[in-house]
């Protein structure tokens, strides 16, 4: 009864906000009795961010240098690494595991607080050049706000990863630190994948071509390349971590979403004004969707950008399929889409 009482009372007083001397905060309606989530700071997100011109990069990697295998998401064994860390030390590095990578606790490697602290003491590691992920699944966001990622701003390492590391690359790429989404140490038994993150890594990558097909729009535009599993942008949406996109080429990629899931996905984003600044667009892969009576994939992101004056780089292998190209997040590129060929070249 003390229950509905208070809530009564907590209703009453958000009715009669001035009788009860309520406090408006940015991001809280903070009275006696509880405090509210205020729906106006979603908007005040999106509104306080402002264009990232940083381009902090790490150190390119050469022979002899050390990464390290991190898991923030799902739980792995040795047996699914093995090929992938061969495949790492093949390329003239030495490899280091985190303390929690072959640890499990449910569908995670290991506790929250084993994969923040595993995490962290790679981060803070300067002998540790890059950070390459055992595999994706769920569980990086909730590790967010218990890591210290303002240690890569006066010291960079390369981030890799993609999928679930999609939360990771959008905190570390709103610092203005570069990142690399490509092939993770589980799945780097194709060769492709495999050489374009050696190159990425190593520095020798360019870029993106294609032959242009009929989903490409023609245009030309220069920004940062941020973005990655449009499930993950999505699920940030008015947090702290939010994707900035100011003056942004945004890359999406899915797999296994039904068709007006990506719909709905994509119109929050529209809704949540995600793509008003957006100067172009990169789709990558989108595998084992469930189309149903909806509208295809094509259809739905055709829809999306139709009203807006930017090019759009159709169908990249990158993503959830084999391969999947190793591209640079954070990065400033050039997008170019012409009658022919669409090409997504970096700036520098």
């Amino acid at each position: 009864m003390r229950f509905l009482s208070t809530l009564f009372a907590v209703c009453g007083c958000l009715v009669m906000m001035s009788s009860c001397g309520d406090e408006i905060t940015n991001e809280y309606i903070t009275n006696e009795y509880t405090t509210i989530y205020n729906k106006e700071y979603y908007a005040t997100v999106l509104s306080n961010q402002k264009e990232i011109t940083e381009d902090i990069r790490a150190p390119f990697l050469k022979r002899g240098d050390t990464v390290a295998i991190f898991a923030l998401s799902n739980a792995v064994s040795q047996s699914d690494l093995s090929a992938g860390i061969a495949k790492i030390k093949s390329w003239g590095l030495n490899v280091v595991e985190a303390d929690n990578l072959y640890k499990v606790d449910g569908r995670y490697a290991g506790t929250l607080a084993e994969r923040v602290d595993g995490t962290q003491k790679l981060i803070n590691n300067p002998n540790i050049k890059a950070m390459i992920a055992a595999r994706g699944g769920y569980g990086a966001a909730m590790t967010l706000p218990f890591l210290d990622l303002e240690v890569l701003v006066d010291r960079p390492k390369w981030i890799v990863g993609y999928s679930d590391v999609t939360a990771l690359h959008a905190a570390v790429n709103n610092l203005g630190v570069e990142t690399i989404h490509g092939g993770m140490a589980q799945n780097l038994s194709n060769s492709t994948t495999a050489e374009t993150l050696r190159k990425a890594l190593f520095g020798e990558t360019e870029g993106l071509m294609i032959m242009k097909n009929k989903n490409c729009k023609e245009g030309v535009a220069e920004g940062r390349l941020v973005g990655g599993n449009l499930s993950l942008i999505y699920s940030l949406g008015g947090t702290a971590y939010d994707l900035n996109t100011k003056q942004a080429i945004l890359f999406i990629e899915d797999t296994g979403e039904n068709n007006y899931s990506l719909d709905r996905m994509l119109t929050q984003l529209k809704l949540s004004g995600k793509l008003d600044n957006i100067v172009g667009v990169v789709v990558g892969q989108f595998i084992k969707m469930t189309q149903g009576s909806d509208k295809s994939v094509e259809e739905i992101i055709a829809s999306k950008f139709a009203d807006q004056d930017i090019p759009i780089m159709y169908g990249v292998n990158v993503g959830h399929d084999q391969p999947n190209n190793a591209i640079c997040l954070g990065r400033r590129v050039r997008l170019t889409v012409d009658a022919s060929m669409a090409t997504m070249k970096y700036v520098d």
